[in-house]
């Protein structure tokens, strides 16, 4: 049970949230219907805000209903003006917001526009999902770029038809002569290999299996 920094049974107990963009921009709501400022951030006056939290190791995780009146278009929400924002929410006395409680605090993940466009649904991403983050490369046979991007080198112009690219070494030599950029590591040795035994393989000569 989080300690609070006033009487259970106070009656001016409010909510209040505070996104902090990429950019350092940062945006105050709360479901009191009077501004407060806390922590140097107005928070505004919002519609109540519906927040689900799952259980397990993902207990700081959740999902974020609500109308947030963020001064943001639906264009900029769209193209990702939200993405990876930090989200706080807070206890706060609104008779006295000096006293207040950081309840719990994330990210925000995937984010979609609520009804009639007015404010937006978004995942809430706790610390726990930093875990489950992939760090540096990846080894596999397969490429691990996206078609067209820096790392990949490919014109997507030159192919407008919507071609796939299977992320295999063939596709990438024959389909799009873009062998010197693959980011994969075709010749990895698989399970193939380790139940082929040395007494049913010919060449023993030392050279390289794919000669």
């Amino acid at each position: 049970m989080r300690d609070l920094p006033f009487a259970d049974d106070c009656q001016s107990i409010a909510r209040a949230f505070i996104i902090t963009l990429r950019d350092g921009a940062r945006h105050g709501f709360t479901d009191h219907d009077q501004p407060l400022v806390l922590d140097g951030v107005t928070c505004r006056p919002m519609a109540a805000a519906d927040t689900e939290q799952r259980a397990g190791f993902d207990a700081d995780s959740g999902a974020v209903r609500t109308t947030f009146d963020i001064e943001l278009s639906a264009e900029a929400i769209k193209a990702g003006a939200l993405d990876g924002a930090r989200l706080e929410e807070y206890r706060v006395d609104w008779s006295d917001p000096d006293s207040h409680v950081l309840m719990t605090s994330g990210r925000l993940g995937e984010v979609s526009l609520g009804r009639d466009g007015e404010g937006f649904e978004a995942d809430w991403l706790g610390r726990a999902t930093l875990l489950d983050r992939s760090t540096g490369r990846v080894f596999s046979r397969r490429c691990d770029a996206e078609l067209g991007d820096a790392r990949c080198g490919v014109n997507l112009a030159d192919y407008p038809d919507g071609t796939v690219c299977p992320r295999t070494l063939d596709a990438c030599k024959d389909r799009f002569a873009n062998a010197v950029n693959f980011r994969g590591f075709p010749y990895l040795l698989g399970d193939d290999a380790l139940q082929t035994g040395v007494h049913l393989t010919p060449n023993r000569s030392g050279g390289s299996r794919y000669a």
